[in-house]
């Protein structure tokens, strides 16, 4: 089953209106007091929040596809449990940068499909089982690596197709399994081996690497050279908006001709809304409702290395990051969206900031009570950050009523 996520429109937000008056005296270069800081926060968060991270990631997904390139290559005659769990804890720092992100997927990430593609589940382990005990599809993937992947299935792609080769019930993949059949009861009819499985692997975390380079080379106009030429001519992907820019281009060109950004209110009103209150509704309403209202049993993200709940919790950092202004930031910077609404004497900051608060420590609960999601989905713990969520999620559209006002 494909990811269903509700995201809120650039083109939705762009409806909304910004025509109130403003209280903000308008200085002599046509912006107003309230509008330079909206501005600023913009300038601080577009490099520091999502140049940062989508480096990152981009970094990592490419530490990751060559430790398993160098490990397919090695064989697993002579592999030891030491270059698995390096393997792994790489995919785990990958999975940990990908969560991040997920609270500014109203970009390129949507627009070019790349979130559906490399971060979609449950997997189809039936038709995987299929594919992988195919002589000729393992020989593709060996030979062409991530232009065959499509032979496998899109719903198996990305970092989850992955994580099942990599860990089995919670814990990192033993070599010694590795060297015979699989044995997962998808696999019972079929005949494929740890090595056919390294192969599939390979494959994938090229084709990985590779969106998460379209990733960083369609925000950041800094994007090392190299990924970007790959990306735009190898792959011959697209890296810029219909403007000419990329997406961080263009959230930094507000106000200009050419943005889709008309205004400092909007460009806030996206990071709040399609960014932000998109991704705290998904974590409560899909990636954790499904599970604990059993509508969707299946519906557990990362089951396999048993991290759901430290994805949920990434993504809410992502959150974090963003009102803060900095990846990994644990407080507000000087001129982040939360320094701007205190400045503007927002009523609600004191209830962001609580809500904030609250929805952080109900999912690190959740990792510290030690329980999987996957193992007790209808936990008391998944209850409470549901609610916790769903508070901060109100929040954050209140929050983005009031900058549509300034």
């Amino acid at each position: 089953m494909k990811k269903i996520l509700n995201y809120v429109s650039v083109a939705v937000i762009a409806a909304v209106s910004l025509a109130s008056v403003s209280c903000n005296p308008v200085d002599n270069g046509g912006e107003t007091a309230a509008e330079k800081e909206l501005k600023a926060a913009v300038e601080e968060y577009v490099p520091e929040v999502i140049y940062k991270i989508y480096g990152n990631l981009a970094d990592a997904t490419s530490k990751l596809y060559d430790q398993l390139a160098a490990f397919k290559e090695k064989g697993l005659g002579s592999a030891s449990q030491a270059d698995i769990d390096a393997i792994c804890t790489t995919f785990l720092d990958a999975r940990a940068q990908w969560e991040a992100s997920e609270a500014f997927l109203y970009g390129a990430a949507t627009v070019y499909g790349i979130d559906p593609h490399i971060d979609t589940w449950p997997l189809n382990k039936d038709k995987l089982a299929k594919e992988l005990s195919n002589a000729a599809v393992i020989a593709d993937l060996d030979a062409e690596g991530a232009d065959a992947v499509d032979e496998v299935g899109v719903s198996n792609l990305g970092f989850h197709g992955i994580e099942f080769i990599l860990f089995r019930n919670g814990a990192n993949r033993k070599v010694a399994d590795l060297k015979g059949k699989e044995t997962d009861e998808s696999f019972y009819a079929y005949n494929v081996s740890g090595k056919d499985e390294i192969i599939f692997a390979t494959a994938v975390a090229e084709d990985l690497r590779n969106y998460c380079w379209q990733l960083q080379a369609s925000w950041d106009p800094n994007a090392p050279e190299a990924r970007v030429a790959y990306v735009e001519d190898e792959l011959e992907m697209n890296t810029t908006m219909d403007n000419g820019l990329t997406f961080g281009e263009n959230m930094l060109a507000a106000t200009k001709a050419g943005s889709t950004m008309a205004t400092w209110q909007r460009a806030v009103s996206t990071i709040l809304v399609a960014g932000c209150s998109n991704i705290c509704n998904e974590v409560a309403n899909s990636k954790i409702a499904s599970a604990y209202y059993a509508t969707d049993p299946d519906y557990i993200e990362s089951p396999y290395s048993k991290k759901s709940y430290l994805d949920f919790l990434n993504n809410i950092l992502s959150i974090q990051y963003s009102l803060y202004g900095k990846a990994e930031a644990t407080t507000p910077s000087k001129t982040c969206i939360m320094k701007v609404l205190e400045s503007q004497k927002y009523s609600g900051i004191s209830k962001l900031q609580s809500t904030l608060d609250e929805a952080v420590a109900s999912l690190k609960a959740c990792v510290a009570s030690g329980v999987a999601f996957v193992d007790d989905p209808d936990a008391t713990c998944a209850a409470k950050a549901m609610e916790a969520l769903n508070a901060l999620d109100a929040e954050l559209n209140k929050a983005a009523e009031f900058v549509e006002t300034l």
